[in-house]
């Protein structure tokens, strides 16, 4: 009986954590081959099978600021580790999407992946400051994502761009002056 009260008790408190209205939701990098965040959200049964199999750890798990719905799913932090879908260890096959037990995340050919879109701050860059850095259009692995001006200075084609996240991994600036955003991003299809 204690127990029964115990549970009515968590899930009153839960109804009421509902009621409170949360600020609006970040948009989230999700993983290769996530599909639709309407679906994603409850599909994820947040088991840490693509965390595990993440060979650079750049799948990291989303907090409180992600919005509640989001907590302890799957997201890409680039800033820990890029996502090597497009090159580089799991461009043969995209683990988490072939780990994932329950089609929160899908195999999908690579050519159709984009998670995200690099948003680019001049402020920050060491190029734009007078320094010699070219390193972000060193390991882009998408031809023409990134571009070099004559004067070395970097140029960023948001349409091209994958979102693999190397390039903000690799940004030796401090703060950096590339962010990962989920901007055209292309997410799969749960079949209903």
């Amino acid at each position: 009986l204690k127990l029964l009260a115990e549970g009515a008790a968590a899930l009153a408190v839960f109804k009421l954590v509902s009621l409170i209205p949360s600020p609006p939701r970040t948009e989230i990098v999700r993983p290769p081959g996530a599909v639709e965040e309407e679906y994603f959200d409850r599909l994820c049964v947040r088991c840490g099978t693509c965390l595990e199999v993440c060979p650079t750890n750049a799948i990291v798990l989303a907090d409180f600021s992600d919005g509640i719905e989001a907590v302890s799913t799957p997201k890409i932090e680039p800033t820990v580790g890029p996502c090597e879908f497009f090159r580089g260890r799991c461009e043969d096959i995209m683990r988490c999407s072939r780990f994932c037990p329950t089609g929160a995340l899908q195999l999908v050919e690579r050519e159709e992946v984009k998670i995200g879109t690099v948003e680019f701050s001049s402020d920050r860059c060491l190029a734009y400051m007078g320094k010699e850095c070219v390193v972000c259009n060193e390991v882009c692995p998408v031809h023409g994502a990134n571009t070099i001006t004559s004067d070395l200075k970097p140029v960023f084609h948001g349409e091209k761009c994958v979102g693999c996240g190397i390039c903000v991994h690799s940004c030796p600036a401090q703060p950096k002056a590339l962010t990962l955003r989920s901007k055209g991003a292309k997410r799969a299809r749960w079949l209903r």
